[in-house]
């Protein structure tokens, strides 16, 4: 094991964020300051932490290996993550911004119990933001051992328990602030790491053009549009990451952060940029093994493969830190989400009583160390292709925060009870589609259920309009600026 990569390890996962908890602790004595840095993050900040929580081993290793397999076909998929950016920089995150500050909304149920004018909300949201964030928990401690234990040359379960227990204690102990700031000094990594690669990978393949001709003479499919993706994968997973960004639990509070409306316009452009150059980057980490014709057990491998096959060792080095930034950012913004929607939205309904700020503070920090130990030990199951799995999360999300969310912010029409259908009936269609309808429609689950969910929200909504109802007048008279006709 040599000295030299036990010392950058140091520096990464222990002096990096140390920094990050030094510097924030004084954002750490409210629950507003754990929760989401106090609403006082800048653009830079703001554009790198939710960059940074969308970008993880489901980018770098799953899209990958989506690329090797699929060629060109498992990367032009991510167009839908390209104009996803750009809704949720542009049109969504400012209005999330604006709501969630005016009715103080601390996490995505309590803004739906404001809105929609119902507690019933809070457990129910919460719930399936603790169910469908474990897989993803899962997933991306995963890879990071995975990743330490090749790198290192030590036992899996050596790497995984070391690294969650780094991951646990700054996420408990942290909070938003320091997360933000760790997210961004890792981000910067990210972008050196993978502007490295993409120098690397083009020079051994002789350019795009080079690419596409190796390519080419293994499979002229390789080189198309669709490649030889299955076109039902293709679309789910587009329209995944078309709606993904603004519904996931963990990216959403990025937003409530933000310091102002001018934030979020400063925020864009940085944040779409950022986001579109690491998509580049995964997906020609995994072309151009496949076109170097390099044989692998699996796609997920595809990553690895680039670092031990074409890389030098110190641009593998490199690109071995910028997975596990990605994979760090991503865990510590998924612990938060989860242990704030336990303490806030269940826990603390079901005590009847609200809490003292130093009660919610505490159950906090021990929520995010209870579910990141139950993520530490289902991490020993063994996973499908990453980028499936993790996409199977974010869609789920879709359905249950990004649907209601969008009526909320953007339609007085909505009402609770369409909000009701996607919180609770919208997830269990999504699970059945995935495992009956997807070889029988040939549609994929979320495409499926966003036909049946935004159907059956629009017509209730049509047939009861919200704003006729007592609970959103309310609303409207003391939070909302201005409603569309």
């Amino acid at each position: 094991m040599e000295i030299s990569k036990i010392a950058a390890l140091f520096v990464f996962f222990i002096l990096l964020p140390g920094w990050a908890l030094f510097y924030t602790r004084s954002g750490l004595k409210s629950v507003e300051g754990y929760v989401f840095g106090g609403r006082s993050l800048g653009p830079i900040t703001s554009a790198f932490t939710a960059a940074t929580g969308a970008t993880s081993a489901g980018l770098f290793v799953g899209g990958a290996g989506m690329a090797y397999q699929y060629g060109w076909g498992g990367g032009t998929w991510q167009i839908g993550a390209a104009f996803g950016v750009f809704i949720c920089w542009f049109i969504v995150a400012p209005k999330i911004r604006e709501v969630s500050h005016k009715i103080k909304a601390i996490t995505t149920p309590e803004l739906f119990v404001k809105r929609y004018g119902s507690n019933r909300f809070y457990p129910i949201v919460a719930f399936w933001i603790v169910f469908f964030t474990l897989p993803m928990l899962v997933v991306q401690m995963r890879s990071a051992a995975l990743t330490i234990e090749s790198y290192l040359g030590i036992p899996y379960i050596w790497a995984l328990v070391s690294f969650s227990i780094v991951l646990v204690i700054f996420s408990s102990l942290g909070g938003r602030s320091a997360i933000a700031y760790l997210d961004t000094v890792q981000g910067m990594i990210m972008i050196i790491g993978v502007t490295v690669a993409i120098i690397v990978g083009l020079k051994a393949v002789g350019g795009i053009a080079g690419m596409d001709h190796l390519l080419a003479q293994q499979k002229p499919s390789l080189t198309t549009f669709f490649g030889e993706m299955p076109r039902s994968l293709w679309y789910n997973l587009a329209f995944v990451y078309l709606f993904g960004l603004f519904s996931g639990p963990h990216i959403i509070p990025a937003f409530y952060g933000m310091k102002d409306g001018r934030t979020a316009r400063l925020a864009f452009p940085i944040g779409v940029v950022i986001s579109l150059y690491w998509t580049f980057a995964a997906v020609l980490i995994g072309l151009v093994p496949r076109a170097l014709g390099i044989s692998i057990e699996t796609p997920d491998k595809a990553f690895a493969v680039f670092l031990t096959h074409v890389a030098p060792e110190i641009v593998g080095m490199l690109l071995v830190f910028c997975l596990l930034a990605a994979v760090f950012t991503t865990l510590d913004a998924l612990l938060m989400a989860a242990g704030s929607s336990i303490v806030h939205d269940i826990i603390g309904r079901l005590k009847g009583q609200s809490f003292t700020e130093s009660e919610e503070l505490r159950y906090s920090k021990i929520a995010t160390v209870v579910i990141g130990i139950l993520a530490l030990i289902l991490s020993e199951m063994q996973m499908p292709l990453i980028s499936i799995l993790n996409a199977f999360g974010f869609g789920a999300f879709v359905i249950v925060i990004g649907v209601p969310l969008i009526m909320a912010l953007f339609w007085d029409k909505a009402n609770r009870e369409a909000a009701f259908f996607c919180t609770t009936i919208g997830p269990i269609i999504y699970m059945l589609w995935r495992i009956y309808l997807v070889k029988i429609t040939g549609l994929g689950e979320l495409p499926g259920t966003l036909l049946v969910v935004l159907t059956v929200s629009i017509l209730c909504s049509l047939a009861k309009p919200a704003k006729n109802e007592s609970y959103f007048q309310e609303y409207r008279k003391t939070y909302f600026n201005k409603i569309g006709a």
